[in-house]
């Protein structure tokens, strides 16, 4: 009967053999029935009842008989890894093989080397054993660099151990190893299974059993040894972690009497046996959340392509799309990469979904329930083997592995001592403990960073937290742990302006996860109010630095509920939250633009406390507060005010911190000569970076940037306006997110938009929209959101001001967006946008804002051509009364339209001639060649 090809894969149906390249794969006579049943027919639906008549003849069978044999070829197949499809079902009809089958020739040792290699071994001749492994039924995933690398490591090492928590995968990896070794070990290779051992003194014993030798059980290594000891083999001792001591010495004892043995272990910790070599086992690698948007791109990440092909398994309906991409990246990084994990988790999704999966990953230990019949007992579920690890723990370890789950992210032994420590458990003990824990791997140590940190799996925590809400000890460590954490956000403060902030934010960034987790405490029934209003305000800068604006505004928003009931009062701490509620609520969705209350009682809390730092940072707060509302005559008020609060009005913090403020409120007001000298010494202020503490953690010289880029394109620098707002994009990157959205959504976006550039443009919101949503910005958000309507609009062909559907005023994030779109769309000027412009309470746009107005009114016949020629002429006297040459050539070229449409040719001519000819670079935009060519009309 001649063999089938298809894929890596033969059939041998003469031998009952299924080869993949060459090595024979473990099936049963069922599978291999079914196999044959389908190949011989590719691309044929044959039913349910057709498939059972050739596997199962005169046998009546369970409906889910078939369905589990076919999910079983399906992973030896490797049906879903790389995106590979062999077996398709068709609902309600059965079951296609849907590659390509070859039917190979007679002569299989022409065809088919392996086969042909394979029939040369007769019964008469059988051949000689070499091996006791266990059959394979799964491919292996994202392991092959490590697999080369051990077995290269053997070569030259005769006692390797591969480490790493349970569930992590050892025993495939070692099993992989062992495969590789066998032409490497002239006497075999044997694999000795310690797992079924209770009994220490067993071990030489379960060694004896796998190599086939008679040993006196009271003595056996007399026996043991003379075998042994001129042999060239490798044996893998596997899991060793509950019989350690007695694995220990028996590698030591047989590598001294057998120097041609070499040993591959697997354990928790180390053997920590003479001349041991120690692999710790990794995590299957993940995307992280920027990652998951590409499937071909996520599918190369191990645990991505483990999770896709065991679903794929276990649910018939299950395929790797854009759609759920996300949820299954997720789902992968919170089980840590853990294969085990990532099987059972795979395994659920055809009774509860994938969506279904992913929201009820919190009840972790009683979902993931459902193993391979097959498995160890402790494999069969989570619960199971982290009991079995559990178990094996000293009692002090036990006691500091539930405590450990307090902590949400790494941790530092001084972080954990701190928290930990108490009269039944000293310091000393909770090192111990740590350290211990961690040569058992259930914690993970990092030493790639400048301190050592160690972390519990997410699985681990979920299931050491259980255990400390049972012991009781719960609220007394989360007591602790919030105390611990507003400590070291103060003390890691100190060292802030002594560091490059991406240095600094990559050493403390990662207590945010632990912040949250003390607030969600401190604020719950059987938390700590006061310890929570302590932990918000101690929070702050790291927030500020992380960007995470959005999210901690309701955070700043319980805290200030709280702390009106605070006895004694709390004032530093009611000052510090007002603060950042009027800095939070301007620079994030949903502000409340009622200011009058927040206003006075933070002045009345600044002159109440006797803190110069305090005081300067509440008006650094208004001047922010009145920045967002478009209040900038408030915000000129009040920077001049910082320097009273200051001890020396000359001092460069508050020199700095006032002309910074009252640079932005000069130029929005349309001050623009006046703004420039005070962006100038901002810019040269020698306050290092001392900044930070007061300016919302935007970089000088990207917020001066910023205003200097838009001075310049506003006054016909054109040219030069686009450099150096790039200039405030590149030093914008990198310091935190909201520095990067302000330069693209303020200075180089806007720029490019005035500039007709619209190309350049478009690559430019992409870039912001991205990144505001990656950082969930709902601010930043709204202005792309605009930005993508006006863009849409131009290149779709929309004359301005004709079709143009803008959000509502009342879905933008606030006056300065509003003021914004009347700059880049005639049809996006609103009423209340010109009401801002007559009533003095913004000048930067007013020129633009009036002549849009006026075109408008022109346009749909609601103005008399006198009155409109009368707004053109107020727009171009307040352009030139701004120096604002871009706006007086916008004004100067519709007037210059407006008087040819009179006869008034001349005049039209002579206008937009002299503005045309003060330009001195920047003579492709946009605006200058209508102006150009109008010109040309006009003579």
């Amino acid at each position: 009967m001649p063999a089938l090809a298809f894929g890596p894969f033969v059939l041998d149906r003469s031998h009952k053999q299924l080869l993949e390249a060459g090595r024979p794969l473990h099936l049963g006579g069922r599978a291999f029935d079914l196999l044959a049943a389908l190949t011989e027919r590719p691309g044929e639906v044959l039913s349910r009842q057709a498939l059972e008549a050739r596997v199962w003849p005169h046998t009546i069978v369970e409906e889910t008989s078939l369905r589990v044999h076919i999910s079983a070829l399906r992973k030896i197949l490797g049906d879903g890894v790389a995106g590979a499809r062999y077996i398709a079902n068709v609902p309600g009809r059965g079951y296609s093989f849907v590659v390509p089958v070859t039917v190979l020739a007679p002569a299989p040792e022409a065809a088919v080397p392996a086969l042909a290699a394979a029939a040369a071994v007769t019964p008469a001749n059988p051949p000689r054993r070499t091996h006791n492994l266990p059959a394979r039924l799964n491919h292996t995933i994202g392991r092959s660099a490590v697999t080369q690398a051990l077995g290269e490591r053997l070569l030259t090492r005769r006692l390797v151990s591969i480490v790493g928590p349970g569930g992590m995968g050892k025993t495939t990896v070692a099993l992989d190893v062992a495969e590789a070794q066998l032409g490497h070990h002239p006497d075999g290779v044997w694999f000795v299974d310690l797992a079924p051992l209770s009994d220490p003194a067993r071990v030489p014993l379960a060694l004896a059993l796998a190599l086939q030798i008679s040993v006196c059980a009271r003595d056996p290594w007399e026996a043991l040894l003379g075998p042994l000891g001129n042999s060239r083999m490798l044996i893998v001792l596997d899991n060793c972690e509950h019989v350690i001591e007695a694995a220990a010495r028996l590698a030591e004892r047989v590598l001294r009497a057998a120097p041609g043995v070499h040993i591959l272990a697997t354990s928790r910790e180390a053997l920590e046996a003479e001349g041991e070599w120690v692999h710790r086992l990794s995590a299957l690698e993940a995307p992280v959340p920027e990652d998951a948007t590409d499937v071909a791109q996520c599918r190369a990440f191990p645990a991505v392509q483990l999770f896709a092909e065991r679903a794929g398994a276990n649910s018939d309906g299950f395929a790797l799309t854009e759609a759920n991409l996300g949820v299954v990246c997720h789902l992968c990084r919170q089980l840590d990469g853990m294969p085990l994990a990532i099987e059972l988790a795979a395994g659920r999704i055809d009774t509860l979904g994938l969506q279904g999966l992913a929201a009820r990953l919190d009840e972790m230990f009683a979902l993931l329930t459902r193993g391979r019949r097959t498995a160890l007992p402790r494999h069969v579920t989570l619960q199971a083997l982290l009991d079995w690890s559990h178990a094996l723990l000293t009692e002090v370890e036990r006691v500091v592995l539930r405590r450990l789950s307090v902590f949400r992210s790494s941790f530092t032994l001084e972080s954990a001592t701190a928290v930990l420590a108490s009269e039944d458990l000293p310091a000393t003990a909770v090192v111990e403990g740590v350290i211990g824990l961690a040569a058992k791997s259930l914690v993970a140590v990092d030493v790639s960073g400048e301190a050592v940190l160690h972390r519990l799996l997410y699985t681990t925590r979920t299931y050491a937290a259980d255990k400390l809400q049972r012991s009781g000890e719960a609220g007394q460590i989360a007591a602790a742990h919030a105390r611990h954490f507003e400590d070291l956000l103060t003390r890691t403060l100190r060292d802030r302006d002594m560091l490059p902030i991406a240095e600094w934010l990559q050493r403390h960034g990662r207590m945010m996860d632990d912040v949250r987790a003390g607030l969600d405490w401190a604020f719950s029934p059987q938390g700590d109010t006061l310890q929570g209003v302590r932990l918000t305000a101690a929070a702050l800068d790291l927030v500020y630095e992380l960007g995470l604006l959005d999210e901690y505004r309701s955070r700043v928003d319980t805290a200030m509920e709280a702390v009106a009931s605070l006895q004694p009062p709390q004032a530093g701490l009611e000052l510090r939250l007002r603060a950042a509620r009027n800095f939070l609520h301007t620079q994030t969705t949903g502000r409340d633009y009622s200011r009058g209350a927040n206003f006075a009682r933070t002045l009345e809390l600044a002159d109440q406390l006797d803190s110069v730092p305090q005081r300067i940072e509440a008006m650094f707060s208004l001047c922010a507060n009145a920045f967002g509302t478009g209040d900038y005559r408030d915000v000129a008020e009040v920077a001049m005010r910082i320097k009273q609060h200051a001890p020396d009005p000359n001092e460069p913090v508050a020199v700095l911190l006032s002309d910074r403020f009252l640079a932005l409120s000069y130029h929005y007001l349309g001050r623009h000569e006046e703004a420039r000298p005070l962006v100038d010494r901002v810019l040269h202020y020698p306050a290092g970076n001392a900044y930070r503490e007061y300016i919302g953690h935007i970089p000088k010289t990207v917020s001066m940037g910023i205003l200097m880029a838009r001075t310049l394109w506003l006054q016909g620098a054109c040219d030069q306006a686009v450099a150096v707002a790039a200039l405030a994009e590149a030093e914008a990157e990198g310091v935190n997110p909201l520095a990067l959205s302000q330069a693209l959504a303020m200075g180089s976006l806007p720029i490019a938009l005035w500039r007709g550039e619209n190309e350049r443009a478009g690559a430019l919101l992409d870039r912001l929209q991205a990144h505001a949503t990656r950082h969930s910005q709902g601010y930043w958000q709204s202005w792309a959101r605009s930005y993508r309507q006006v863009l849409d609009a131009r290149v779709n062909g929309v004359a301005p001001g004709l079709g143009l559907a803008l959000s509502p005023v009342e879905m933008l994030s606030g006056p300065a967006e509003l003021d914004m779109l009347g700059t880049l769309a005639v049809g996006a000027v609103s009423p209340l946008g010109v009401e801002r412009v007559d009533g003095g309470m913004v000048g930067w746009c007013g020129p633009e804002i009036l002549r849009a107005d006026a075109e408008n009114a022109l346009r749909d016949g609601t103005q008399a051509v006198a009155a409109a020629e009368a707004t053109f002429m107020r727009s171009l006297a307040m352009a030139r009364a701004q120096n604002a040459l871009s706006w007086e050539l916008r004004t100067a070229t519709s007037l210059a339209r407006l008087w040819r449409d009179q006869g008034r040719r001349k005049e039209a001519s002579s206008l937009l001639t002299g503005v045309y000819g003060r330009f001195e670079e920047g003579l492709a935009t946009a605006d200058l060649v209508a102006a150009r060519a109008l010109v040309d009309e006009l003579n």
